[in-house]
């Protein structure tokens, strides 16, 4: 069975938004509940050095990165847009998203503890 592209897009946007609510839910509690007040840097630095949390914070960076320009790209096809333009739109997105993605990933590395 062949999944065309436009279906595991349409899947992985829900997949994302699930993953995005949970990832909310976990930052409010343990940064708004289970930390004390008031958040600090120093408490931040001081997760982060946990390397689940480098890693939570990277898949929901991502979830966020793909649910947030996959979401423009739809929008963007609601306007019938050329082919040529469409195809503009592919690469400027995705280099919007890679170039984030990147860099809120290697903003979070310096945190984490050499093993």
């Amino acid at each position: 069975m062949k999944v065309s592209s436009q279906a595991f897009n349409w899947f992985m946007q829900r997949i994302t938004a699930l993953i995005i609510a949970a990832g909310l839910i976990v930052h409010f509690v343990v940064l708004h509940f289970l930390i004390e007040r008031p958040v600090t840097i120093h408490k931040v630095a001081e997760r982060l050095q946990s390397f689940g949390w480098v890693l939570f914070d990277s898949v929901l960076l991502i979830a966020v990165v793909y649910h947030a320009l996959y979401g423009c790209y739809n929008i963007i096809n609601d306007f019938k847009p050329s082919d040529r333009t469409k195809g503009f739109m592919v690469v400027f997105l995705w280099v919007i998203g890679l170039t984030a993605t990147i860099v809120g990933i290697a903003n979070l590395l310096p945190f984490t503890k050499p093993m």
